[in-house]
């Protein structure tokens, strides 16, 4: 049993313009995360990587489609516990029904792995942060990490084309592409 997350990834134009965004922020002097381009849709502590595999094969398998999401806000995820000089600033998907459903509908199984690093994912603890991290900015530069982002053209309608599962910390396991049907 290990530690497990599972990730929407975006099409490749919004993968190209995050990372082009990732890269200013590191030229800047800020911390990103070392994932790929993604919102995070769970992450399960103490679980069988062939049952989360399982379900994540068998919850794509049912999609008919490639779901639409529109990144056109940021947030701030406040400092907390140690951290009490840095910030995470994120991009926020739209939620719309299609992917709050889709994002709710996930978490149909499995949720009682949903503890500890699941905990901002989880609906049974009721406070999912829907998000794409960008990086870590310590609050008193804000602005102008805001800045940056702003003027990126990161903001846009995207597509979630395959969620993918990956160890905690960081090993990509298996992808599983949405597809459109007819594709």
């Amino acid at each position: 049993m290990a530690n497990y997350v599972v990730l929407a990834r975006f099409d490749k134009e919004t993968d190209k313009r995050f990372i082009d965004l990732q890269k200013q922020m590191v030229d800047s002097g800020y911390s990103i995360s070392e994932w790929p381009p993604h919102i995070t849709i769970a992450a399960y502590e103490n679980i069988n990587e062939n049952l989360i595999c399982g379900w994540t094969s068998e919850f794509v398998s049912k999609q008919k489609e490639k779901i639409e999401v529109a990144l056109y806000s940021m947030s701030v995820l406040p400092p907390g516990g140690e951290h009490h000089d840095t910030a995470v600033l994120c991009l926020d998907p739209a939620h719309s029904k299609t992917f709050v459903d889709f994002y709710y509908s996930f978490h149909e199984k499995h949720e009682k792995y949903c503890t500890g690093i699941g905990w901002y994912n989880s609906i049974v603890h009721n406070n999912p942060i829907i998000h794409a991290t960008i990086g870590i900015v310590p609050v008193k530069e804000m602005q102008k990490a805001m800045e940056i982002i702003v003027t990126s053209g990161v903001f846009r309608k995207t597509e979630i084309t395959a969620l993918e599962v990956y160890t905690y910390p960081m090993e990509l396991i298996q992808r599983f592409e949405l597809r459109t049907e007819g594709e």
